[in-house]
C-alpha cells in the first residue's frame, strides 16, 4: 500500500545530507554521440541495408563525431579556397582598362593625315596604347571632320556623323581597342590598312 511522500521530510533529508540537486549538463562528446545516433537512425530508416550501423560499439561515437567535425572543416576550407581561387582568376582575366582618352582641352586639333602620322610615330616609339588612342582619333577624323567629343564611344561617333553604315568597322575597332588581347605593332598596322581601304 502506497502513501503520499512527506515533502518537508524529504527536503530536510536532502539538505542535511548535502545531496547535489543540480541537473548535470551533457558533455560535448555526449551531444555528438546523440547526434551520430540520430543520424544513424535516419540512415537506417531510409536505407535498410545499413542495419549494421546500429550494432557499432558506443565507444566509436566520440571518434565518429570528431571525424565528422574534421570532414566538415575540410569541406568548408575547400569551398573557401575555391572561392578565393575563382576571384583571383576573375581578376587576372578581367579586360584591360579602357585606354583613357584625354579631356577635350588636351586633345590636339589634328586632321586625318596628322593622326595617321601620330599613329606611326607612337608605334615607332613602342607605345601601343598611345597608337591605339591615335587610331581611334584617326578613325574619328575620317568619319567626322567636325567637333569630336573625347568621351564619345565609337557608336556615338557614328550616330553624330550619320555613318551607321560603318557599325561593323567600328565594332572591329572597339574589339581591337578594348579586347582581352592587346595587339602588337604589326597587327595594328594591318588593321589600319583595312580601315584605310574601307575609308578612302
Amino acid at each position: 500500500m502506497s502513501a503520499p511522500a512527506d515533502l518537508a521530510l524529504l527536503r530536510r533529508v536532502l539538505e542535511e545530507t548535502g545531496v547535489d540537486q543540480t541537473v548535470p549538463s551533457p558533455s560535448w562528446s555526449a551531444y555528438f554521440e546523440r547526434l551520430i545516433e540520430a543520424a544513424g537512425r535516419w540512415l537506417v530508416s531510409h536505407f535498410p541495408r545499413l542495419q549494421g550501423l546500429a550494432s557499432l560499439p558506443r565507444r566509436l561515437g566520440p571518434a565518429a563525431a570528431f571525424l565528422g567535425i574534421v570532414f566538415v572543416v575540410a569541406v568548408l576550407f575547400w569551398v573557401a579556397r575555391m572561392v578565393v581561387l575563382r576571384r583571383r582568376q576573375a581578376g587576372a582575366t578581367a579586360p584591360p582598362a579602357k585606354p583613357p582618352l584625354p579631356p577635350a582641352s588636351r586633345v590636339p586639333e589634328r586632321d586625318r593625315p596628322a593622326w595617321r602620322h601620330e599613329i606611326e610615330r607612337r608605334l615607332a616609339a613602342g607605345d601601343i596604347e598611345g597608337a591605339l588612342e591615335a587610331l581611334w582619333w584617326w578613325f574619328a577624323r575620317s568619319v567626322c571632320p567636325g567637333r569630336v567629343d573625347p568621351a564619345w564611344t565609337s557608336h556615338e561617333l557614328l550616330a553624330s556623323s550619320g555613318r551607321a553604315d560603318l557599325a561593323p568597322v567600328a565594332g572591329a575597332l572597339d574589339r581591337l581597342l578594348y579586347g582581352f588581347a592587346r595587339p602588337d605593332a604589326d597587327e595594328l598596322r594591318r588593321f589600319l590598312g583595312r580601315l584605310e581601304a574601307a575609308l578612302p
